[in-house]
């Protein structure tokens, strides 16, 4: 059995039963009063209880191992000091021995400190950005049903036109949820893989064909190179791989000018095919480059959001790409457009 051994690992497991708890809490008292379940509202709650909690015990953990230890280096360093005015009597060999040990652990953990500091600054952002994309819907959902409720219901066609409006709150917060779950599961190393042979080519063109009908309403060409229209054999999970296209494609759409065109491309490189998704839009800034990958980050946010994405598409995609030991870039020119490429193994 694995220990846990750190401030981090603590947080994370001590939350995730306070989150655990609360939800078979919650379950019981719905069923106890017959209350009607509301699987949704259970869900978000936990997860805002989890990250609550977890924030709260990381802090008040590192917040007392820190104070400790500071106690015991001035402690250690006064008596060095002062050591024959010092109120008790201490073994030099054991004060020694143990601002060694301090001094020690300082620097095999000083990687480990960097690495905490950054992902609380991460921890800060994250929970920032997912505020924020929930608030949105949360509050388009209140508005519509305070109309409804004082006389909108009496309206047949307002009833049924916001009634759609929330629905379609809804269906993006789940939609976060879910990709959320997804990048989480990811990251835990939950998802096993199904590898096997898939024609990449074919599953590129199912993905355009389901895009097809969108690209034409913003009047944007699809299609392929030339040179790579007979099957290619790849080994890869491909509802994992559909989703990659399908994420890169409909991005390429998005931010494609009017009148543009986006295309596939592949490249025989050995062993593997590299796969290049091209699109003719704005490009994206140098500064923006490194953090493309990030969860909620956007280049544009006005227009995404517009767009309906979620900000976690590129995550995904990253995630899954990295799960088949693969790489993903991206290389942009301003006022030419952006393309992203990743790579995946042959059939041999």
């Amino acid at each position: 059995m694995k220990l846990v051994r750190t401030p981090l690992q603590f947080a994370f497991f001590l939350s995730t039963i306070i989150g655990f708890l609360f939800l078979l809490f919650q379950y019981i008292y719905f069923l106890i009063t017959d209350i009607t379940l509301d699987y949704f509202y259970i869900i978000i709650v936990s997860i805002c209880i989890w990250l609550f909690s977890f924030g709260l015990i990381y802090f008040l953990l590192e917040k007392m191992i820190t104070q400790k230890i500071r106690l015991l280096y001035r402690t250690i360093h006064n008596y060095k000091i002062t050591k024959d005015n010092f109120p008790v009597k201490m073994n030099e060999d054991l004060l020694s021995a143990a601002e060694d040990e301090v001094m020690r652990w300082a620097d095999s953990n000083r990687e480990e400190i960097e690495k905490l500091k950054d992902q609380e600054v991460f921890r800060r952002e994250f929970l920032g950005n997912l505020s924020h994309e929930l608030k949105t819907p949360i509050f388009s959902i209140q508005g519509y049903i305070l109309t409804l409720l004082e006389g909108g219901l009496e309206d047949k066609q307002m009833n049924r036109e916001f009634l759609s409006r929330a629905s379609k709150g809804v269906d993006r917060m789940t939609k976060i949820v879910e990709d959320l779950d997804v990048i989480t599961k990811f990251e835990s190393e939950r998802i096993k893989l199904d590898l096997k042979s898939c024609n990449i080519v074919h599953l590129a063109k199912e993905i355009i064909d389901d895009l097809e009908m969108k690209a034409k309403e913003r009047d944007i060409q699809l299609g392929f190179n030339k040179q790579y229209q007979n099957p290619i054999l790849t080994l890869c999970d491909r509802d994992k791989i559909a989703q990659v296209f399908q994420n890169l494609i409909n991005n390429a759409i998005n931010y494609s000018e009017k009148g543009k065109s986006v295309e596939v491309r592949f490249f025989d490189i050995e062993d593997n095919v590299l796969i290049e998704v091209s699109d003719q839009g704005m490009g994206i800034e140098e500064k923006h480059m490194s953090r493309l990958f990030e969860r909620f980050y956007r280049v544009d946010k006005s227009r995404a959001r517009n767009q309906g994405g979620t900000g976690l598409g590129l995550a995904i995609v990253k995630h899954i790409v990295e799960a088949h030991d693969q790489t993903i870039n991206v290389r942009s020119t301003i006022g030419s457009g952006s393309t992203f490429s990743f790579t995946l193994k042959k059939v041999k």
